[in-house]
C-alpha cells in the first residue's frame, strides 16, 4: 500500500473487516488497527461473502498495525465491542488531531455520549450498522443481509466514503434511529440464551412472545422518559407488535424483503456466548434497565434477561435454554408489565 492511511479502522471482527473491505473497494486508503497481527498475516485479501449468490467482495489487504498512530488519519472508525472500548481509549491521545472525525459503530446508546464527553471539541459521529455479518476467518466475513449503514451526520465527505462500493449509506439526524436499532437488538439476548437464529426468533411462537414482552417493557419505559425512536420498519409499534405475535410467516418475509436477511443468520451475541466471551447485554437490554431505574420504573423482564445472559457467559459448553424454558423464566414478571 502506498501512502499513509486516510481511514483507520479499529478492530478486525466482523464489522471492522466488512467496513474495511467496502471502504477499500470505494478507493479509500485504509489501515487496520488490531491487537495481534499474527492471525491476519496469512490472509492475502479482505474478503466479504455476499448474499443472494453475488460473488464475494475482495479488496487489497490493508496496512496492519498494533499501535495507534493517527498521523494523516482523517477518519477513525471504532469497530470493537463495548468491553474493548476502554482499552482502545487508553491508546488514544487526550486530544484528537484537528480535522479528525471519530466514528463509533458500537451497539447500544452508551458509547457515543462517553466519547463526546471525552472529546468535547472533536467531531464524534454515530454510525448505526444495519447489516449482519459473521467472521469466517481472519479478514474474511460473511454478510447475511444487505450492506446498509445509517450515519448521524450531514457531512458529504463522510457520507461519500463508501461511494461506488455497494454499501448503502443513509443520513439521519438525532438518535431516534439508533434507539430503533436498540429495540431490534433487544432480541440478541433472546437468541443467545436459546442458541437461535434470526429466523427462529421470527418463527417460533415462544420466541416471538418473549421478544414482544421485552419490547413492550422497553416501549413503556422509553415513552415515560420521552425518548424518541424510529422503528426499522416504518409502521406504528402496535401494528409491529401484532405482526410479531400473530403475523404467521409475515415477520420473516418482511425481514427477508427489507434487509435481505438470510437463513442461518444470528446476532453476534450468539457467537459470544458460544465462545465464552463477555457480551454486550449491558449495553442493550441493560440500557432499558438503566433507563427504567432513572425513571423509577421497574423493568423485570429485561433485568431477568440480563441476569440470565451474565449467568451463561464464560461457561463452556454453554447450557442453552429451550424457548419454552426461557418463556417460563420471564412469565412471572409479565403481569408486572
Amino acid at each position: 500500500m502506498t501512502g499513509r492511511p486516510k481511514i483507520l479502522v479499529v478492530g478486525a471482527g466482523a464489522v471492522g473487516t466488512t467496513l474495511a473491505a467496502y471502504l477499500t473497494a470505494a478507493g479509500q486508503t485504509v489501515g487496520l488497527l488490531v491487537r495481534d497481527r499474527m492471525p491476519l498475516e496469512n490472509a492475502a485479501l479482505l474478503t466479504v461473502d455476499r448474499i443472494s449468490g453475488a460473488p464475494p467482495l475482495t479488496a487489497r489487504k490493508p496496512e496492519l498495525s498494533t499501535s495507534m498512530d493517527l498521523t494523516g488519519v482523517a477518519y477513525l472508525f471504532l469497530c470493537v465491542k463495548y468491553a474493548a472500548l476502554e482499552q482502545v481509549l487508553s491508546q488514544l491521545p487526550s486530544t484528537l488531531p484537528s480535522g479528525l472525525t471519530l466514528v463509533s459503530t458500537l451497539n447500544g446508546m452508551s458509547a457515543l455520549p462517553l466519547l463526546q464527553r471525552r472529546y468535547p471539541t472533536a467531531q464524534v459521529v454515530n454510525m448505526t450498522v444495519m447489516f449482519n455479518a459473521q467472521l469466517v476467518a481472519p479478514l474474511h466475513s460473511r454478510m447475511t443481509t444487505r450492506p446498509q449503514i445509517v450515519v448521524d451526520n450531514a457531512d458529504s465527505r463522510l457520507l461519500g466514503l463508501f461511494d461506488h462500493s455497494g454499501m448503502e449509506v443513509k443520513p439521519t439526524h438525532g438518535r431516534a434511529f439508533a434507539w430503533g436499532k436498540l429495540m431490534f437488538n433487544l432480541a440478541n439476548a433472546v437468541c443467545a440464551l436459546t442458541h437461535s437464529t434470526a429466523k427462529d426468533l421470527l418463527s417460533v411462537p415462544d420466541l416471538r412472545a418473549i421478544y414482544a414482552a421485552v419490547l413492550d417493557e422497553a416501549i413503556r419505559v422509553m415513552k415515560h422518559a420521552g425518548v424518541r425512536y424510529q422503528l426499522l420498519v416504518p409502521i406504528p409499534y402496535p401494528l409491529f407488535r401484532q405482526i410479531i405475535l400473530r403475523g404467521g410467516p409475515l415477520p420473516w418475509w418482511i425481514a427477508r424483503l427489507r434487509n435481505g436477511l438470510q437463513q442461518g443468520s444470528y446476532p453476534s451475541m450468539v457467537a459470544d456466548i458460544e465462545a465464552g466471551r463477555p457480551t454486550e447485554v449491558n449495553q442493550l437490554n441493560g440500557e432499558i434497565v438503566s433507563l427504567g431505574n432513572a425513571q423509577a420504573l421497574a423493568t423485570p423482564i429485561n433485568a431477568r434477561i440480563v441476569e440470565l445472559v451474565h449467568a451463561m457467559e464464560g461457561h463452556l459448553p454453554p447450557r442453552y435454554m429451550s424457548p419454552s424454558e426461557l418463556r417460563t423464566q420471564i412469565a412471572p414478571y409479565i403481569k408486572l408489565h
